[in-house]
């Protein structure tokens, strides 16, 4: 017999057996709306309200920020599961998150509450709500924001076991959802550790010295123009057949921070250009790539460094260029954390222009300041920051793997 007839998961705990049964959501839940609260809203109060930025595409409970003072409002139960009703971002709609205590939460309009009898374990239906988002995504309706309706949801069908069963898979998931939250709590210490020393280090609060204890020579004020070139003589990704193929670095590469050397170009991508657009448009060792428009003042003017030369490799007419006049100005390491600097990034923010997208001109690019020290202080400066990005990327890569992890057994543990 197979899975399908038997009605039973790839993977289950060995203490049980026995087919799941099927349900029906309106069965096995109490569904409510929430209220409507405008006029209540604080920025501080007793009780968070639960509103359609609540609840993320990975069912996790996020605080919207808004708060109600009243006494007379109805609140949460412990174990509820709040429903997004309209879809904001894709793949939110239907997603549910659960209510961890009593007396804490309101709900907001446009956002549902399901009330689970006691035959069903909260964390088991949460988990098993959200692996099946699709099928709220597709019966949702609307022109400008999707909206799924009550009847939808309380008609979505599921296979379930019996409580038990439910609560031991509704655990498991419970204690790894715990381990992935106490590992992204790890990286945000370690970002935080990193903000602060960056705030002392380019602010010349803590300074290096060099190998006999002395101080360097004190740090210089400089433009940009009187250091780097500045070209925006990028690339269009357009295809055509009879060019040559080249690596393309592109907007996204950049916001990323994507490491650009020989062992990584392989992750660009691949378009067709000119001998003409790559002999001018050909990255060097020590370039340095900006954006130099978003649609946030905060992700204005992001950048990467080139650490080789990289033949055969261009980069996109949504980036710029600047190119060291002397390669002996910057460290290669501590010109890639250039527009972190906190003196820097302000400037960038300040003179960035725009409604709906703010863009920096050639011109307030080259007319940026920088305290630039001594390039052996800079050579410590780059080590340093580098060494803590590499602990930093290793525990994002440990979430990551743990993300993976979840939506195996995801995948495995459910019918």
């Amino acid at each position: 017999m197979t899975n399908e007839v038997k009605k039973v998961p790839e993977l289950r705990f060995p203490e049980f057996d026995g087919e799941w049964e099927e349900k029906k959501l309106g069965e096995v839940v109490n569904y409510k709306n929430g209220g409507s609260f405008e006029s209540l809203v604080k920025n501080r109060g007793v009780y968070k309200l639960i509103t359609l930025k609540s609840v993320n595409t990975e069912g996790k409970l996020i605080n919207s920020e808004k708060y109600i003072d009243d006494k007379c409002v109805e609140t949460l139960r412990k174990d509820t599961l709040v429903m997004i009703l309209s879809e904001q971002a894709p793949g939110l709609v239907g997603m549910t998150a659960i209510i961890p205590n009593n007396n804490e939460y309101v709900l907001n309009q446009r956002v549902a509450a399901l009330v689970p009898n006691q035959f069903i374990d909260s964390q088991f239906l949460s988990k098993l709500i959200n692996r099946n988002q699709k099928y709220f995504s597709v019966r949702s309706a609307g022109t400008k924001v999707k909206n799924i309706s009550k009847g939808h949801v309380e008609s979505f069908n599921f296979l379930s076991p019996d409580y038990t069963e439910q609560q031991k898979i509704g655990e498991f998931f419970s204690k790894l959802d715990r381990q992935i939250e106490l590992e992204e709590k790890k990286l945000e210490l370690l970002e935080q550790q990193k903000r602060g020393y960056m705030q002392k280090i380019f602010s010349q609060e803590l300074r290096f010295k060099d190998e006999n204890g002395n101080e360097y020579p004190e740090w210089k004020e400089r433009k940009f123009s009187e250091l780097l070139s500045y070209s925006s003589n990028g690339v269009d990704k357009k295809i055509n057949k009879n060019h040559d193929i080249a690596y393309m670095v592109n907007y996204m590469d950049v916001f990323k921070k994507t490491k650009l050397n020989t062992k990584n170009r392989d992750l660009l991508m691949e378009i067709t250009a000119t001998k003409i657009q790559k002999e001018k448009n050909n990255l060097k060792k020590g370039d340095i790539l900006f954006t130099p428009s978003s649609e946030t003042r905060e992700d204005i003017a992001k950048s990467t460094v080139v650490f080789e030369d990289l033949d055969n490799t261009v980069y996109s007419y949504h980036l710029i260029r600047l190119r060291p006049l002397d390669s002996n100005i910057f460290s290669l390491k501590y010109s890639n954390y250039l527009s972190e600097q906190n003196f820097i990034s302000k400037q960038f923010r300040r003179l960035a222009q725009g409604a709906q997208r703010y863009t920096l001109t050639k011109e307030y690019f080259e007319n940026i300041k920088l305290n630039l020290p001594h390039i052996k202080e800079q050579e410590k400066i780059g080590d340093f920051f580098s060494k803590l990005d590499k602990v930093i990327n290793k525990q994002s890569q440990k979430i990551d793997e743990l993300k993976l992890r979840k939506q195996g057994f995801l995948q495995k543990m459910f019918v």
